[in-house]
């Protein structure tokens, strides 16, 4: 691991030289402003040492994207790099960015398997690795959302399956802040109208909450990773352009019980081939169930706080079997969260 408290500052030279040109084999997925790549570096290493790359994208001439560009990548940094959040485990670790002409980066210090979008479908995503991603994931936000009397509480407001990276132990890491208000930052839910209209829990804001933002929206999006995670789905709404691969996922708007309905009976439970799982139990699937529903409400007032959903993610067999797996170095955080 490299030094935390130093950062490099490398030309964009160095950031393809990294991702062998951007590569396709090192290609991990997309966020909300550009993409992600797996890297290596040799500098301060005896040998190669693998990082994960993250790139704005910025088409050529635009000023304002790219001013809006360096913002988040400048945000980024100041967050990431606080003393209040630079050696949570749910964070990425930054060492390194790019700032050259309208290119701007960042580089993490760890080894990334991907994202939670990418495996999300796969067979070999198990049971307790999918709650381990479901409950790192709850005690990161229970911590965001900490009012105190110095900061309000952060608003994320940006959380999807793809914006979630999983380390070689499977535990979870929020890498896309484009959004984020609140905290060390100033309140923008309602002067940045630019991030109003972008893409939040795999859905627009406005097409199904008519609500200001507030820790309940992050509940919400929260909900909706879960249902990924439980039914071996990635529910997004459609966009113009999209390949073959991408079409064939469900969207939004084929989903009525999350924008419409209350009361979804019987309608979503857990993909068949985790029941058959050897660490499942059928209490715990009913109850994690039950919990994204509840975050899934369409009244925000009737969605759980984290600091609850935490509570009932608690109370889950397996968490009481596996605890020390399942939490890891978060564990040594909860007191302060």
């Amino acid at each position: 691991m490299m030094d935390p408290k130093y950062i490099t500052k490398l030309t964009y030279e160095g950031l393809k030289d990294c991702t062998d040109n951007f590569s396709d084999k090192n290609y991990i997925g997309r966020f909300q402003f550009g993409k992600v790549y797996h890297g290596k570096i040799r500098w301060g290493f005896p040998k190669p040492h693998y990082v994960t790359v993250k790139i704005w994208e910025c088409p050529k001439s635009d000023i304002l994207i790219s001013r809006a560009n360096k913002m988040r990548m400048k945000d980024e940094i100041i967050l990431l790099r606080h003393e209040k959040l630079i050696n949570h485990p749910g964070m990425v670790p930054v060492v390194a960015y790019c700032s050259e002409g309208e290119h701007f980066a960042v580089v993490y210090d760890f080894k990334s398997l991907g994202t939670v979008y990418n495996f999300t479908r796969r067979d070999d995503f198990s049971w307790l690795q999918r709650i381990k991603v479901a409950l790192q994931i709850a005690c990161v936000l229970k911590f965001l959302h900490v009012r105190n009397p110095v900061y309000e509480p952060f608003l994320v407001r940006n959380i999807q399956a793809s914006h979630i990276l999983l380390d070689e132990e499977f535990s979870p890491k929020l890498y896309d802040f484009g959004m984020i208000t609140g905290g060390i930052f100033p309140d923008r839910r309602d002067s940045n109208t630019q991030f109003v209209s972008e893409w939040n829990g795999s859905v627009k804001m406005s097409s199904y909450v008519p609500e200001k933002w507030t820790e309940k929206t992050d509940v919400f999006a929260f909900g909706v990773v879960l249902l990924n995670l439980l039914t071996k789905s990635v529910f997004i709404e459609e966009e113009e352009g999209e390949g073959e691969r991408e079409r064939e996922r469900p969207c939004l708007r084929e989903w009525p019980p999350v924008m419409y309905l209350t009361d979804w009976g019987t309608e979503w439970s857990l993909h068949r081939s985790l029941e058959a799982d050897q660490l499942f139990c059928e209490l715990d699937g009913s109850r994690i169930i039950e919990l994204a529903k509840q975050c899934l409400e369409s009244d925000p007032t009737d969605r759980p706080t984290m600091k609850q959903v935490v509570r009932d993610l608690m109370k889950l067999q397996i968490v009481q079997r596996h605890a020390e797996t399942l939490l890891g170095r978060v564990a040594k955080k909860r007191s302060t969260s």
